[in-house]
């Protein structure tokens, strides 16, 4: 398992090769008004929050960031709402709960679980040295706004509580895995998953827990569960020469059930990040930053004193270099209690997390469907940052990455595509960016339109035997006439496919309106893994399309040496009964 946080390692070099710039931005630290006002605003290091109010600011960076690429809600803030009361658990490796800028927004009226000592009824605070990541989470969600100490959380009034499953101290058995979704919560957030160089079948029971979840949490409206999608974009596999491979989040199958928001990242220019794992069950996107070296990470609450978190430089390499000293306390960081290296899907999602506290707090009886479609409609598009017509790995290295060049004819990817419903979908960011702002005031005027029950119906076929020829646009292609007609929430699709290589296989599924959505891309890092047998995967490019009629399941040979062959497929679709 993984705590999806990016440092330092190869893709670096993928994403700033052409940066040409040296040497740190240094900014000093904005000027405090000794009659505060008590907004976050005022806190000092506010004006470093990019993610809150991105005014094209270094934060100690190399490169900035460009101004307006954020979450957009400080027209919510200026109502006062800032997600007061709404519980959030925080799924991860403790919260440090007596830091300065968490304390008073950590709840000890609702449990937390200390899986390192096995006590329902604790404050699940970090038990080692080396987990941290939980606290600067914490702080990205709810840290406490308006105190004049570090930054602001995106819900400032939100209440936390905290387990500590993650800890490198805590066994990850099935029950400890199950546990996760349980609880009192509003909103769960989940900053960590599997490695994506294999495919890992999500734990029953867990999948069970998130079901009870949306069905009876919240007093039967749902609780939100937030998941990031990972870090895997591009994965180091470790099985060849050329060793890194695309990555994506539909191979950890732990992101392929209806009942999570799973969360991709974007940089502080507004792009998608080159970690953030794409994949067709990505919702939307929220701001995961960088290195905090080369281009802006987030700053966030850290574990107390200049021995621990990411000041310690033993443990996170350059990080005593960041800022000419902050992470060692200088620069407006005395005693060391925050950071400006996090980053990752684990930020994502735990500012996504805090956007939905901020939704839920001004419309409390929203269920956990209609919070999917309101942050589904109101996201906005941005770019990609790469040619969808072919693998970026080949477009960037045309060498060593010759064999991953695509059968003449085929597009790779489909960039943002328009569904039937009207809704535009791009397996790099999900529906889009998340805004704040733009959410709440749909939501004014919103009327439900999930009237029906949560259903799920699917069809299947087996027994095809049905030849995957070797490098070719052409594929192999198999229909399944669906009779059940729903307003589609989500699809999953379960393939068996024999092949000697896995990872070069695309897996595309088509509507019965011919709208194409690559599920899994060819050239992936399942390379050198053998066969799919029974792989679930999950789309939501089709959301709020009717169901009934004819789909096709199309499997794609992506490079020369192996053919094999599909032997069945099931489609499953989530909705509403039309």
């Amino acid at each position: 398992m993984q705590i999806f946080l990016v440092l330092f390692s190869f893709i670096l070099v993928v994403a700033f090769q052409n940066c040409g710039q040296t040497g740190f931005g240094v900014l000093t630290p904005p000027i405090v008004d000794s009659l505060a006002s008590g907004l976050p605003q005022d806190d000092p290091l506010f004006g470093y929050a990019w993610h809150l109010s991105n005014t094209g600011q270094k934060v100690f960076a190399s490169s900035q960031a460009i101004a307006g690429n954020d979450l957009n809600l400080l027209k919510t803030w200026a109502t006062g709402n800032y997600g007061q009361n709404i519980k959030i658990l925080v799924s991860d490796d403790g919260v440090e709960n007596v830091h300065e800028d968490i304390a008073d927004n950590f709840s000890l009226t609702v449990n937390s679980r200390d899986y390192y000592t096995q006590n329902w009824d604790s404050t699940a605070a970090p038990p080692t040295d080396s987990d941290f990541h939980g606290t600067a989470v914490a702080g990205l969600i709810a840290a406490v706004g308006g105190n004049l100490k570090g930054s602001a959380g995106v819900a400032p009034k939100a209440k936390l509580y905290a387990t500590n499953f993650m800890s490198d101290g805590v066994p990850k058995t099935s029950d400890v895995i199950a546990d996760q979704p349980t609880g009192k919560a509003d909103i769960v957030n989940m900053s960590w998953g599997y490695p994506q160089t294999s495919y890992t079948a999500i734990e029953p029971a867990f999948e069970d827990q998130l079901r009870v979840g949306v069905d009876s949490g919240r007093e039967g409206k749902g609780v939100i569960f937030v998941k990031s999608s990972g870090n895997a974009r591009i994965e180091e596999i470790g099985r060849g020469v050329d060793d890194y491979r695309l990555g994506f989040c539909v191979l950890d199958d732990y992101n392929n059930t209806p009942y999570t928001i799973n969360i991709g990242a974007y940089l502080a220019t507004g792009i998608v990040t080159n970690y953030s794992s794409p994949g067709a069950n990505l919702w939307v996107s929220s701001t995961g930053g960088y290195d905090g070296i080369k281009a802006p990470a987030m700053v966030t609450t850290d574990r107390k004193g200049c021995t621990l978190g990411y000041s310690n430089s033993e443990l996170q390499g350059q990080s005593g270099a960041i800022g000419s000293g902050f992470q060692k306390g200088k620069n407006g960081n005395g005693g060391c209690n925050y950071t400006v290296q996090f980053n990752g899907t684990s930020s994502a999602a735990p500012t996504a997390a805090g956007a939905i506290a901020l939704l839920l707090n001004e419309y409390p009886k929203l269920t956990w469907r209609d919070v999917k479609y309101i942050l589904a409609k109101t996201a906005t598009d941005a770019n990609h940052d790469f040619d969808t017509a072919e693998n970026y790995l080949y477009s960037i290295n045309r060498t060593t990455y010759a064999n991953h060049k695509s059968p003449t004819g085929y597009e790779w990817d489909t960039g943002w595509i328009t569904n039937a419903a009207g809704f535009r979908y791009s397996n790099y960011y999900g529906f889009g960016r998340l805004n704040v702002d733009k959410a709440l005031a749909f939501a004014s005027s919103y009327k439900t339109i999930f009237s029906g029950a949560f259903s799920a119906f699917s069809q299947s076929t087996s027994g095809l035997n049905l030849s995957i020829p070797d490098y070719s646009a052409t594929g192999v292609s198999s229909t399944i006439a669906f009779s059940s007609n729903l307003s589609i929430e989500a699809i999953q699709i379960t393939v068996d496919v024999v092949h000697a290589n896995a990872g070069e296989l695309a897996i595309e599924l088509i509507s019965p309106r011919g709208l194409r959505n690559v599920v899994v891309p060819m050239n992936n890092s399942l390379d050198q893994t053998a066969n799919m047998s029974n792989y679930r995967f999950l789309t939501n490019a089709f959301y709020q399309e009717a169901s009934a009629g004819n789909w096709s399941l199309k499997v794609i040979d992506g490079r020369t040496g192996n053919t094999g062959t599909l032997r069945g497929w099931s489609i499953k679709v989530y909705g509403q009964v039309k």
